[in-house]
């Protein structure tokens, strides 16, 4: 039954990743392609760190003096988890794979920003899926191997997308690029966060529904970026930023205060 979990826990999130990229109408060379995945799997270590010497210590103290559970499921939802992981996989794009020599039109923007979502995907399977298997056996740990194939991937995939789009738009259009940097990593918060807040609550038919829409997000993006790919007559399009610091440094600030905000009104 081992074997049964780990395939079950690993083998969705590569195949999507493989599928998406091979539709690509200028596909990605393999080694990009599992340069990403492998990027968004390594997410997961800054990612224990900040809970080993943040998570555990500070906020431990803080969770404890708190009693609303209301307020700490969305402190959870939208800091703990939303925030965190997606400005992890936003500074992975940005400071490494938006430097491949392969990434060269908008569609790659989509291709390795699920890629990357979803290699950290499969690390998050993992751990949850080790978890469950040493405290309730192995037939939960099936079970939650199964269930996360495709609630979490495809949550996971739909912020990839999501944020795909607008990175697209930034890198390869003029117009408005520190909004649209702005937005290509709020906008993937908001579904993280909406989804894993249903969650918490136990509220299973708002979590297919969000489930839905992101299904529905990774249709719609990529039958757009699709079409703006049968008009070219070649790959190559020229990008219109470089990434400075600074302005990266007040994007992931803008969207902490952003993400205080938003907890403070659902509060």
């Amino acid at each position: 039954m081992i074997v049964e979990i780990l395939l079950w826990a690993i083998l969705p999130a590569i195949l999507i990743s493989i599928y998406i990229a091979k539709k690509d109408l200028f596909p990605e060379p393999n080694k990009a392609i599992a340069s990403a995945i492998a990027l968004g799997f390594l997410i997961f270590i800054p990612h224990e760190i900040f809970f080993i010497f943040f998570g555990e210590y500070y906020w431990s103290i803080y969770y404890n003096s708190l009693t609303d559970r209301h307020f700490i499921n969305l402190l959870e939802s939208f800091f703990q988890a939303a925030f965190l992981e997606e400005s992890l996989k936003y500074l992975v794009f940005l400071f490494f794979v938006s430097k491949f020599n392969a990434f060269n039109e908008p569609m790659d923007a989509i291709v390795y920003g699920v890629c990357i979502s979803l290699g950290f995907s499969l690390m998050e399977t993992l751990q949850w899926t080790n978890s469950v298997y040493f405290d309730e056996g192995a037939s939960a740990a099936l079970f939650e191997a199964k269930s996360r194939a495709w609630s979490s991937n495809t949550m996971h995939a739909g912020c990839g997308i999501l944020m795909g789009i607008f990175l697209s738009n930034a890198f390869f259009q003029k117009k408005y690029n520190f909004v649209k940097l702005t937005l290509a990593l709020f906008i993937p918060i908001l579904l993280h966060g909406f989804y894993n807040f249903s969650i918490g609550r136990d509220a299973a038919i708002l979590s297919i529904l969000l489930l839905l829409f992101c299904l529905g997000l990774i249709l719609f993006g990529w039958k757009k970026a699709k079409n703006r790919q049968k008009l070219k007559m070649m790959e190559n399009e020229d990008k219109v930023i470089s990434i400075n610091f600074f302005n990266i440094s007040l994007v992931i600030f803008l969207n902490f205060m952003l993400v205080v905000g938003l907890i403070n009104i659902l509060r």
